[in-house]
């Protein structure tokens, strides 16, 4: 019964924080573009509101209500959320998975972009023009735009949000937790992209029960697009990046173009496939490995079907069931996908309470997304 309502206090609370954020974060929004906390200089405008959102709103606020509401201390919330320690090859094949995810972000943006600009839907953009494209600068944005994100709102997405409603089944909250990042963005023309690689990032960080992998990946997303800016402004490498893209859409014919984007994208997603099992395989099995070394470090005693035999086997299934996402039970599997995603055999069915505050949060969510549409139609 005690389980049962912890799990019950984890997720209501964990949804009540995620929404109050997101609250939050909308008043920021509205305060700045009606002109309020404006220091008459861009740049500093757009740091001072990165910092608030990303480190205040998206950080601190969660991290201090989960401790003070469901009364856990911070290393207990930072181990909730996964923060452990992660490999040298499995840091590069983070690396790795982040430019293919970039990759598949701008086909997904430009499909989504081209989609909603048939309802005519236009981009209010950015007044770039006066930004310094210096080197001192470039480092200052991929603070901004790349470090502070990538920290701040894998917190926020895939650890506290995640892990804090799992109880309620990896898939819900893998589907949940990519959603609410499409949203928190309040912008239509992120929201497609934001969603399918949350969810994507998602699955990376509970296949290798780290939140690390998900950081990185988020990092080197936006850090390559805050490259390609200053690369195209100052002339280095990669400068032609998106006029080449754009001059061999426009050069060549329709179908063309789509089978050869076809078997490119197919061609990505095989090895984005490729890269998340090789790092579940330095991740997962690694510490199911470690798991039966432990159990098994007197090999001389082990006899089949003894007492011994059973009681190590017993070990085994506790030490891995606790610290990975394996399920050890063969027999209930439906597809491979249950190997690292479960059938939770205790899951906790949510109830209408439990779902009063992300019931909140898509609504509030959905009516700005689409304001923020209508505004691009009508303006």
């Amino acid at each position: 019964m005690k389980v049962a309502e912890s799990k019950t206090k984890s997720i209501y609370k964990t949804y009540m924080i995620y929404f109050l954020c997101m609250v939050c974060f909308l008043a920021i929004r509205i305060a700045y573009s009606n002109g309020f906390l404006d220091f008459n200089d861009a740049s500093v405008n757009n740091m001072v509101s990165t910092i608030i959102i990303q480190v205040l709103i998206m950080f601190l606020l969660p991290f201090g209500l989960y401790c003070l509401l469901l009364k856990v201390k911070p290393k207990k919330l930072l181990n909730t959320c996964n923060y452990y320690k992660l490999n040298n090859r499995a840091i590069l094949i983070s690396f790795a998975i982040g430019v293919v995810v970039f990759i598949l972000n701008i086909a997904i943006s430009t499909f989504f972009s081209t989609v909603i600009s048939f309802f005519g839907y236009r981009s209010a953009g950015s007044s770039s023009s006066s930004h310094i494209y210096s080197v001192s600068n470039l480092f200052l944005d991929l603070i901004l735009t790349a470090v502070l994100p990538a920290f701040c709102e894998e917190f926020l997405h895939r650890g506290m949000l995640l892990q804090g409603t799992k109880h309620a089944g990896f898939k819900r909250a893998i589907v949940m937790s990519s959603l609410m990042f499409g949203f928190m963005h309040f912008n239509i023309n992120q929201f497609f992209y934001a969603t399918f690689i949350g969810f994507i990032i998602g699955l990376i960080s509970v296949v290798a029960k780290n939140i690390w992998p998900a950081i990185i990946v988020h990092f080197t997303n936006n850090a390559i697009g805050v490259y390609l800016e200053y690369a195209n402004a100052n002339g280095w490498f990669g400068s032609n990046f998106y006029t080449t893209l754009g001059n061999f859409f426009s050069s060549q014919s329709l179908l063309f173009v789509f089978l050869t984007t076809f078997i490119f994208l197919s061609l990505i997603f095989i090895l984005l496939t490729y890269l998340i099992f090789a790092l579940y395989k330095l991740t997962i099995l690694r510490k199911v490995e470690n798991a039966v070394n432990e159990v098994y470090n007197n090999k001389d005693e082990w006899v089949a079907n003894s007492p011994v035999s059973i009681r190590q086997n017993r070990a085994i299934k506790h030490v891995v069931e606790s610290t990975t996402t394996l399920n050890l039970n063969f027999e209930e599997m439906r597809n491979p996908i249950d190997a690292v995603l479960p059938k939770q055999p205790n899951k906790y069915k949510t109830t209408l309470r439990d779902r009063v505050f992300v019931v909140g949060c898509v609504v509030l969510g959905s009516l700005v997304t689409v304001f923020t549409f209508i505004w691009g139609v009508i303006y």
